[in-house]
């Protein structure tokens, strides 16, 4: 996609921990304006605190079409149209049978991951800058089925297909937009990642040390054909 000028917003959601608070701290340490949102408002705060002045921070559930509207206008009209909007908040439950899995815990999964890539697409596609990218964050089980992870993986593959379809009608009515699916690259170790696999997670390197690699990857390394591909972060530890 080519290197991003520094002075040029990037957009992150559910930036309250894990990947999505590693990539806000390490596009901010690029240079970046970044606008992030979370619902965990002290985590929010820690944040907001430790990127300084210059950034938008913001309470904001992605599964509410409205509450993300503003905080795309609110990002536009304070920070300028986003050349990069990732969308990352997501959410996973332990590892078990599907016909173990509550309905609450199903509906929360698609809630998070598949609706919250439309809310961001809905709200930051129209307004972001020309030639920008679009990334939804996917998962390697996103593509190849999980057994005992049934809802997180119906709900990646979810976000697989959106993406392509979203990315043809940037095609015909966003010219120069990109749209991906992007898998971070192999386990990181998050508090996701010890939900469903609580005797491996640590055998992953943690959020900051992939963010190094991923939040270059993202600025300068995206392809810009096909669009809608399904991409992959190099892994940091490979």
């Amino acid at each position: 996609m080519g290197s991003l000028n520094t002075s040029t917003p990037v957009v992150v959601s559910g930036v309250s921990r894990g990947l999505g608070a590693a990539l806000a701290r390490r596009f901010a340490e690029l240079g970046h304006p970044v606008a992030g949102c979370g619902r965990d408002r002290a985590a929010l705060d820690l944040l907001r605190a430790d990127l300084g002045a210059g950034h938008l921070i913001t309470v904001a559930d992605v599964t509410d079409a409205d509450a993300v509207q503003t905080w795309a206008e609110q990002t536009v009209r304070q920070l300028g149209a986003p050349a990069l909007v990732v969308a990352n908040a997501g959410y996973i439950s332990p590892q078990t049978p599907v016909w173990e899995t509550s309905p609450a815990d199903f509906r929360t999964t698609v809630d998070v991951n598949v609706v919250g890539v439309y809310t961001l697409a809905r709200a930051f596609l129209p307004r972001i800058a020309a030639g920008g990218t679009f990334v939804a964050v996917s998962s390697g089980w996103g593509r190849n089925p999980r057994g005992r992870l049934a809802a997180y993986t119906a709900s990646k593959f979810a976000v697989e297909g959106f993406t392509k379809a979203i990315a043809q009608e940037a095609e015909e009515l966003l010219p120069g937009v990109t749209a991906v699916a992007v898998d971070p690259g192999g386990g990181v170790d998050t508090d996701m990642l010890a939900t469903c696999l609580p005797d491996e997670h640590t055998e992953y390197p943690g959020p900051q040390e992939w963010a190094r690699v991923a939040a270059d990857y993202l600025l300068n390394d995206v392809p810009k054909e096909p669009n809608g591909a399904s991409l992959t972060v190099p892994s940091p530890w490979a």
